[in-house]
């Protein structure tokens, strides 16, 4: 079945699940997706914050990058940054949205990285 012909209710059902995954292999923190202008489309973080708020610092940060790399010639490929107990990662996805992951100290980043071109298309055939 095509899935960007799925009711919304079915693609966000299933977009759950992508984080989920994403989330419970990576062992992270939380996973966000949002739209390139900052809008929250979904989030599974262990925590309670105003992700709303995060994830429109997070395009900020992104085109701040990219206007970085425009400069100097080159595209991002992901935003890391370091904080004392965590990390924060962003990565552009397809259909103007990007992922933004929390990470923590005994995550497994790594698992994620290598998959992370499968997420990435999950993600694009549900938006």
């Amino acid at each position: 079945m095509n899935e960007s012909k799925l009711p919304q209710a079915q693609k966000f059902k299933k977009l759950e699940l992508v984080l989920e995954e994403i989330k419970n292999l990576g062992k992270l923190k939380g996973v966000i997706l949002a739209d390139r202008d900052g809008g929250l489309i979904i989030e599974n973080v262990t925590e309670d914050k105003d992700f709303n708020e995060f994830s429109a610092m997070c395009a900020s940060v992104l085109e701040s990058a990219e206007g970085l790399g425009q400069i100097i010639g080159g595209n991002v490929s992901k935003i890391i940054t370091d904080l004392d107990e965590q990390t924060i990662v962003i990565i552009e996805c397809e259909n103007k949205t990007f992922l933004s992951f929390l990470i923590e100290k005994d995550s497994h980043f790594g698992l994620i990285l290598d998959k992370i071109a499968d997420f990435k298309q999950k993600i694009e055939k549900l938006l």
